[in-house]
C-alpha cells in the first residue's frame, strides 16, 4: 500500500524537528571556554609543588612582577620560557650560597632562569646557541647553550653547571614552564674569575673564606650556620706553633737561669 504525500511530508517534518531538538540540546551541553585572565607563574609553580625555594626567590627579587609586566606587554608575542630548579636542586647547592647573595646577585641568578621568548620542545631543536636569558651581568647579557636528543630531552649548560629539562609545568604561548634537576650558575658569579665567590653546587662547606654568611635579602631564606674553619687553616696554625715551639722554650730557660743567678748574688 502506497503512503500518501500528506503521509510522508508529515514522517519527514517529525524526523527534521527530532533532529533539531538533538542538535540544540548537543549544543547547550558543550563545555564553555576557559576563561582567559593574566597568568600568574607563582600560582603555576605553588600549584605543581617541589618549587618553593624559587617562588620565594621570584617574590623576593620582585621578578615575579617583571615576569608578569612582560607578558601583559608583549606585543611582538615572542612570549617568555621559564626554567623553574626543583627544592632538590637548590638543595644540592653549597649550604649558605644564597645567603651569601645580595638582593642584586639573587635577581641575577632568577632572571638567570628566564628565557626572552617562549620555546617548546620542537622549538628547542631548531634554536641557535647560545641562547640568551633575561639575566644580564658584569659580561653583559647572560646565556646558556642547549642541546637535545630527540623531541622530548632538552639539556641547558651554564658553562657551570648543565641540567635536564623535566616536565612542563606548562606549556602554551605565551608561557612556557619547565621543571629544572639543577640550579643553572651564571659564569660570572660562579666561574673562574668571578669578582666575588659565591661558592659553587656539590662543594663541601667554605673554609672559613667569606667569614659569617650574608644576610639574605629577605628572611624566607633560611640562614646557613657560620662556617667552620677548615682543616687546612687548622694545620697552617699547627705549623706555626711547631716553629715557634723552640723559641718559647729557648725565652723560658733563659728566664730561670737569670732567675738563678739573682738569687746566688743574693747569697753572697
Amino acid at each position: 500500500m502506497a503512503s500518501s504525500p500528506s503521509t510522508v511530508f508529515l514522517v519527514l517534518s517529525l524526523t527534521l524537528a527530532t533532529v533539531s531538538v538533538v542538535v540544540v540540546s548537543g549544543a547547550g551541553e558543550a563545555p564553555s571556554p576557559a576563561p582567559t585572565g593574566p597568568l600568574n607563574l607563582t600560582e603555576i609553580l605553588t600549584k605543581a609543588g617541589h618549587y618553593n625555594t624559587f617562588v620565594r626567590l621570584l617574590k623576593d627579587t620582585e621578578v615575579t612582577s617583571q615576569v608578569s609586566s612582560l607578558l601583559n606587554n608583549d606585543r611582538n608575542g615572542d612570549g617568555l620560557t621559564v626554567l623553574a630548579p626543583t627544592d632538590a636542586a637548590f638543595g644540592r647547592l653549597r649550604p649558605g650560597t644564597l645567603n651569601r647573595m645580595d638582593a642584586q646577585a639573587q635577581a641575577e641568578l632568577v632572571l638567570y632562569h628566564v628565557l626572552p621568548r617562549y620555546y617548546g620542545f620542537v622549538t628547542f631543536e631548531t634554536t641557535t646557541n647560545p641562547v640568551r636569558t633575561q639575566a644580564s651581568g658584569q659580561r653583559g647579557v647572560c646565556t646558556v647553550n642547549v642541546t637535545t636528543a630527540g623531541e622530548d630531552r632538552v639539556r641547558v649548560s651554564s658553562g657551570v653547571v648543565e641540567a635536564e629539562l623535566g616536565r612542563p609545568l606548562r606549556d602554551g604561548h605565551p608561557l612556557a614552564v619547565y621543571s629544572l634537576d639543577a640550579v643553572l650558575l651564571p659564569p660570572d658569579m660562579f666561574g673562574p674569575g668571578a669578582k666575588k665567590d659565591y661558592g659553587a653546587a656539590d662543594a663541601p662547606a667554605a673554609a672559613g673564606k667569606h667569614g659569617k654568611p650574608q644576610t639574605a635579602s629577605s628572611s624566607s631564606v633560611a640562614a646557613a650556620p657560620d662556617e667552620a674553619p677548615s682543616k687546612e687553616v687548622d694545620a697552617t696554625a699547627t705549623a706555626a706553633a711547631g716553629r715557634m715551639a723552640p723559641a718559647g722554650w729557648a725565652a723560658a730557660f733563659a728566664g730561670v737561669v737569670t732567675a738563678v743567678a739573682a738569687v746566688s748574688l743574693l747569697s753572697y
